[in-house]
Order: C-alpha cells, then structure tokens, then sequence
C-alpha cells in the first residue's frame, strides 16, 4: 500500500480497484505553513472543488493536495455553498455544467452570502470558456477557466496564478 501525507492508497479485498481515504479534516487551518521535503516553507492554500463527476472531482482533489495544497470537494453545490460559509477557502475550482445547480448560479449564490469574501473562482467546464465567461460576465469576475480534458501541468499553472493574484488566466 501506498502512503501519500493526506492520503492513503490502496485495493479493496475485492480486487484490483483503487480506493482513497482521507486522513484529515475537510480543511487545514487557514494558509499554514507547509515544509515540503526541500526544507523551504510555503503557504498552504484552501481549495473547494464542486464536480458532479466523481473520478473528476477525485482527480482535482489529489492534484491540489499534491501542488502542497489543503482541498475539500463535494458534488453538491448546496453543500459547498455551507463549506464556503464555514471556512472559506482561497479558490475554489467550479464545474460549470451540474444537475442540481449550476457552476455560475453557486458563483452567484457564493457571491450573494459572502460578498467581498467571496474565494477567487476558477470554472471547470467542457464547455468553452467564451460561453462560461459570458454567462459569469454579470455576476462577477472568475480568475481562470479550465477546459476538460485538462493536462494536470495546465491545471497547476492556473491554480498557482489564481492563489497569485493573476487573473484572466485559461487552460484547455
């Protein structure tokens, strides 16, 4: 069995499928101090992912965990809309197209509770990101677009200039 800090790697008794369990909390106390094995301290950023996918969702979870950063993710975005609420996070990586509700009517509702608290948003999407940007345009400005399929070196790009301050920022 594979050991990652927050996660654990493995198979179930059934047979070869992977499972991943987590080892902490949802979130980690607000921008502590992390010490990657280089020994030089960074800043460990909250991420919320919302996908209604899971294998998506499982895979930006571990991308962000392995870019050093502490990530809570759901499918419902009712539900992240209370996480968001309980402890905010610094990003938060929004699918576009979902069920229940979409990724732009969350950004809004997001927008509406927290207000100037709102985290810095990137949208998720297989639909192009001119389409999702027009619809964002009236309810505020998102920091970056992914278009899936999405190359997980793009991902971390748009992320680490999200958490940086760049704005406008896209990857397909």
């Amino acid at each position: 069995m594979d050991t990652h800090p927050r996660l654990t790697l493995g198979t179930s008794g059934a047979g070869p499928r992977t499972w991943i369990a987590k080892r902490s909390g949802p979130f980690l106390p607000a921008r502590h101090e992390h010490v990657p094995r280089g020994g030089e301290k960074i800043a460990v950023a909250q991420v919320l992912i919302v996908d209604d996918t899971d294998i998506v969702r499982r895979a930006l979870e571990l991308a962000v965990r392995r870019m050093g950063h502490a990530a809570v993710s759901t499918s419902d975005p009712l539900e992240a809309l209370e996480l968001a609420e309980r402890k905010l996070p610094d990003l938060a990586l929004l699918d576009y197209r979902m069920p229940r509700m979409s990724g732009a009517a969350l950004f809004r509702r997001m927008r509406s509770s927290l207000g100037e608290r709102c985290p810095k948003v990137v949208f998720v999407s297989a639909t192009a990101p001119d389409e999702v940007a027009r619809e964002i345009e009236p309810i505020g400005h998102a920091v970056g677009y992914v278009k899936k399929p999405f190359a997980l070196d793009d991902l971390a790009r748009l992320v680490d200039g999200a958490l940086a301050g760049a704005d406008g920022a896209s990857a397909s």
